[in-house]
C-alpha cells in the first residue's frame, strides 16, 4: 500500500485495576472510564481527548446512569459525536474498534475513543456492608446483576436455562460427546487450556486474579472452587465481581504521527469479521458447532491474509471453556508457543461483563508494540454464544485499508439447506438426550437439572430431570457413561415435562456421583459414604432422603450383612445439621419429614449392623449418627462432640438420650452442657468406641471387622441384634418423642436462630433466653 496516511492505529490505551481498601468503597464505573481514558491520552503522549470526534461507550451494568456517555463526555471536558451502542456483549469493544477504523480510513472520522468499566467488585462489597457506595453519581439503586429470564424465550426459562452458567454448559457436554472424550479427558483438556489463561494472567499486574492456578487447582473441586453446573467449577467460569476499566484511542496514522507519536508505538487496526446466531438457543441447529463463530473468526483471519497458525498472538473469549475450544477447533488452532490470551481470560484476568475486550485490545497493543510478536487476534462472544467478533491488530502496516465484514447473510444462505427444526413447548412420550444441564446450588449439591432432548422424529423439546432423582443426576454427573445419546421417557407432571432416564441405563443406588455413595466389598460387607464434602457432610433434606434410601437397599440385598457407615472427608465425618437450614423453614420442615429421624437414620428400622468408620470430627448430629450405629471404629486423633448447646438447641437426634447409656453419667453431663469435645481416647477407654485406628486404616478396620461379624449366621446376627437393641434401647421411642418435643420447641426460639448465624457469622452468639 503506497499511501499509508488513512491507516486506522491504536495510539493509546489505559486500564484501571481498582482494589478498595477493606470497607471503603472503591471507584464507581465513571471514574474508572476516567482514569482509563486520561491514561490512554498520556499514553498518546497527551492532548488527544480535545481531538476525538468519536465516543463508543461500552454499555456497563453495574450502575444506572441516566446517560453515561454524557457522563463521561462531561467529565473529561469533550464533545464528540457520541455512537449509539446496544446491549451488554461480549463482542462489542473489539466490533466497536473495527467500525471506528473504517470511520478513520474512510476520512469520516479523526479520532475515537473506545472505553468502558464494571465495578461489581465494590458493589458486592458495599452490599455485604449493607449500605450504598459512597460518593458515587446519584441514580438511584444499583441493577442487580443480569436475570436471564429477561433474555431467553419462556420454554428456556421455564426449564432453568436462563443464565449463562446454564447455557454454556450445553455447548459443553455436547462438544465432549461430539469430539468422544470421556468425562475426564475433556475436564483435562478444560484445566489445561484454562491453567494458560491463569498463567498469563500471572504475569499481568492488572490481572483480578494473578496466583497462576495450574490444572489441578482448576480441575479440582473446594471450597473456593466450588462447582457451579457441570462440568464446570468457579475457577473455569468469568469472575464477575471486579472493578476494571480500560480506553482505546484510534486515529490515522497521518495525524498520529504529525502530533508527534512515535512510530514504535503506532499499532495497526486490520480488518474484522462479524456474524450472529439465533437469538433463541434453542432453535439452533446444534451445540457441538458454532457457525457464526467459525466464519467470523475464518473470515477476519483471511481479509488479513492470515491463518490461525499464521498469528503471533491472540485473544479468544473465555467466559467458559467451551468458546475457546471451538473457536481454535475453527480456525486449526494456533501454534506452539502462542498462548490463547494475553490478558489471563475472563476467569483470572477478570470478567468485567462486556468490557473485557477492551482489555484485551489494550494488552494486545502493548505487546505488539514491544516486539515480541507482529500479528494478534482478536475474538469476542456476546450473549449466548450469539454475537461473534473477530479483528486482527498489526505491528507493521497492512496492505489494504481496513474493512468490517457482516457476515450474517453469509451464515444463512449456509444453513438454507438445513431441515427446519421442530422445537416442541408440550410433548410426552420417548426422547433421546441431545444436551444437558447441571446446575449446583452453593453448598455443592446439584439444584436443578435440564434435560435439551430429540423425539424419535427429529423434534426438540426440554424437561427437567425430578430433584430426588439421585440416579438420574449420578448418571449426568459422575463420568462413568456419556448421557448424551441415552434414551429416557418425558411425562407432564404439575404442568411441567419431567423426564425420566429408561431403567436399563441408570447407575445403581450410590453410584459416584450421588450424595451417599455405596460399595460393595468382599465378605458380605458394603461401605455407605456420606459425600456432601463441600459442606463437611453435614445433613440437608436430600442427604437424609439419600440416607434413607440407602438404607432400603442395604435391608433388600440379602448379600450385604454388615454396613461400614464413612465419610468422604477424612478431616470429619460429618458435622451434624446443614445449619443454613435453621434460617429456612421450609428446609427444616422437609428434613424433619423423612422417615427414619435425624438424617433418615437414628431411629431407622435396621435389621443388619451398621460400624460408623469415624475419621476427624463428629460432632453434634455426627456424633449422633454414630452413636445410633451398633458399633464404632475411630481414628485415633478423632473428636467427638455435642455443641448443640453451644448454638442455643439440644442434641435432639438421640445424642443427649444415648449418651448416658454409654458413657458414666458424669462423664456424659459434661459432654453434654459444656458442649465441650472429647478425644476418641477417652470414648475408647469407656467402650463407646470399639477399637482405633490411624485416620489412613479406619475404613478397612472397618471393614475388617465386619466381616468378621459377617461369616457369622446371618439370621443369628439378625436376631442377635433385635434382642441387644431391646435390651439397651427399650425406652428409646419414649425417650426419642421427648427429645423431638424440646427439639422442636426450642428451633423456634431466637436463642436458636442466634445460635446458628452467630456461627456462620463467627462470632460469640448473644443470648437472650427467649
Amino acid at each position: 500500500m503506497e499511501n499509508l496516511d488513512l491507516l486506522p492505529v491504536i495510539i493509546g490505551v489505559g486500564d484501571i485495576t481498582d482494589r478498595p481498601d477493606k470497607g471503603q468503597s472503591g471507584l464507581e464505573p465513571l471514574r474508572l472510564i476516567e482514569a482509563a481514558a486520561r491514561a490512554a491520552d498520556a499514553d498518546a503522549g497527551g492532548g488527544w481527548l480535545a481531538k476525538l470526534d468519536r465516543l463508543y461507550v461500552v454499555p456497563q451494568l453495574t450502575w444506572p446512569y441516566a446517560d453515561l456517555p454524557g457522563l463521561v463526555s462531561s467529565t473529561l471536558g469533550i464533545a464528540p459525536t457520541v455512537v449509539p451502542t446496544e446491549g451488554i456483549s461480549g463482542d462489542s469493544p473489539v466490533r466497536y474498534l473495527s467500525q471506528a477504523a473504517v470511520e478513520i480510513a474512510s476520512g469520516r472520522s479523526v479520532a475515537a475513543l473506545i472505553c468502558g468499566a464494571e465495578a461489581f467488585g465494590s458493589l458486592r462489597a458495599a452490599a455485604a456492608q449493607r449500605k450504598a457506595p459512597d460518593g458515587w453519581t446519584p441514580g438511584g439503586k444499583a441493577a442487580p446483576l443480569i436475570d436471564g429470564s429477561a433474555y431467553v424465550t419462556k420454554l428456556a426459562a421455564k426449564y432453568g436455562l436462563k443464565d449463562p452458567t446454564e447455557v454454556y454448559t450445553l455447548y459443553e457436554n455436547a462438544l465432549r460427546a461430539a469430539n468422544g472424550l470421556t468425562a475426564e479427558a475433556s475436564t483435562a483438556e478444560s484445566a489445561a487450556l484454562w491453567a494458560q489463561y491463569a498463567a498469563v494472567a500471572a504475569t499481568n499486574a492488572y490481572a483480578w486474579d494473578r496466583a497462576g492456578h495450574d490444572p489441578a487447582a482448576i480441575a479440582t473441586a473446594s471450597s473456593k472452587n466450588r462447582p457451579i453446573s457441570y462440568p464446570y467449577l468457579k475457577r473455569m467460569v468469568a469472575q464477575l465481581y471486579v472493578n476494571q476499566g480500560a480506553a482505546v484511542i484510534v486515529t490515522s496514522r497521518a495525524a498520529a504521527l504529525a502530533a508527534g507519536v512515535p512510530a514504535s508505538k503506532l499499532v495497526y487496526v486490520g480488518s474484522g469479521a462479524g456474524a450472529s446466531d439465533i437469538d433463541d438457543f434453542l432453535s439452533r441447529p446444534g451445540y457441538a458447532e458454532c457457525l457464526p463463530m467459525e466464519l467470523a473468526l475464518t473470515e477476519a483471519l483471511k481479509a488479513n491474509g492470515l491463518s490461525g497458525r499464521d498469528v503471533d498472538a491472540a485473544e479468544i473469549y473465555s467466559c467458559f471453556p467451551c468458546i475457546p475450544k471451538l473457536a481454535l477447533k475453527a480456525i486449526g488452532g494456533l501454534r506452539d508457543g502462542v498462548a490463547p490470551s494475553v490478558t489471563g481470560g475472563l476467569s483470572f484476568f477478570g470478567g468485567p461483563l462486556g468490557d473485557f475486550m477492551s482489555h484485551a485490545i489494550t494488552a494486545m497493543t502493548r505487546v505488539l508494540r514491544a516486539g515480541s510478536a507482529n500479528s494478534g487476534l482478536l475474538y469476542g462472544n456476546g450473549g449466548y454464544v450469539t454475537k461473534h467478533f473477530a479483528a486482527v491488530l498489526l505491528r507493521d502496516p497492512p496492505a489494504s485499508l481496513p474493512v468490517s465484514l457482516d457476515l450474517n447473510d453469509t451464515v444463512a444462505a449456509r444453513r438454507a439447506s438445513l431441515p427446519a427444526l421442530r422445537l416442541l413447548d408440550d410433548y410426552e412420550g420417548s426422547a433421546t438426550v441431545e444436551t444437558y444441564l447441571v446446575k449446583f446450588d452453593s453448598s455443592g449439591d446439584p439444584q436443578l437439572a435440564s434435560i435439551v432432548a430429540r423425539t424419535p422424529d427429529g423434534a426438540r423439546t426440554v424437561a427437567l430431570l425430578h430433584p430426588h432423582d439421585y440416579r438420574g443426576q449420578a448418571l449426568l454427573i459422575n463420568g462413568a457413561r456419556e448421557p448424551i445419546g441415552l434414551p429416557g421417557q418425558i411425562a407432564k407432571v404439575d404442568g411441567q415435562m419431567q423426564w425420566t432416564f429408561d431403567e436399563a441405563v441408570l447407575p445403581p443406588v450410590g453410584a459416584p456421583g450421588s450424595p451417599v455413595l455405596l460399595e460393595r466389598r468382599d465378605g458380605h460387607v458394603a461401605v455407605v459414604t456420606l459425600n456432601r464434602p463441600l459442606r463437611m457432610n453435614s445433613v440437608n433434606a436430600r442427604l437424609a432422603r439419600a440416607i434413607a434410601e440407602i438404607i432400603q437397599v442395604t435391608e433388600a440385598d440379602p448379600a450385604i450383612r454388615v454396613v461400614v457407615f464413612a465419610s468422604s472427608r477424612p478431616e470429619v465425618f460429618c458435622a451434624g445439621l446443614d445449619l443454613s437450614a435453621l434460617s429456612n423453614p421450609r428446609a427444616l420442615q422437609e428434613l424433619m419429614r423423612i422417615e427414619g429421624g435425624f438424617a433418615g437414620y437414628v431411629n431407622a428400622v435396621r435389621s443388619k449392623p451398621w460400624i460408623a468408620a469415624v475419621r476427624g470430627q463428629a460432632l453434634g448430629g455426627g456424633f449422633e449418627l454414630a452413636l445410633a450405629s451398633e458399633l464404632i471404629v475411630a481414628a485415633d486423633d478423632s473428636q467427638f462432640g455435642l455443641p448443640e448447646v453451644k448454638r442455643g438447641i439440644i442434641a435432639a437426634a438421640g445424642g443427649v438420650a444415648r449418651l448416658p447409656r454409654a458413657l458414666p453419667r458424669n462423664l456424659a453431663a459434661q459432654a453434654v452442657l459444656t458442649g465441650e469435645p472429647m478425644s476418641a481416647e477417652l470414648l475408647h477407654r469407656h467402650g463407646v468406641i470399639n477399637a482405633l485406628a490411624p485416620a489412613d486404616q479406619v475404613i478397612d478396620k472397618a471393614v475388617e471387622l465386619g466381616r468378621r461379624i459377617a461369616a457369622n449366621a446371618p439370621l443369628a446376627i439378625a436376631e442377635s441384634l433385635k434382642l441387644l437393641k431391646l435390651g439397651v434401647d427399650v425406652s428409646d421411642a419414649e425417650l426419642s418423642r421427648l427429645s423431638m418435643e424440646a427439639g422442636a420447641r426450642l428451633m423456634g426460639t431466637a436463642d436458636a436462630r442466634e445460635g446458628g448465624q452467630a456461627f456462620m457469622e463467627k462470632r460469640a452468639p448473644v443470648w437472650k433466653g427467649k
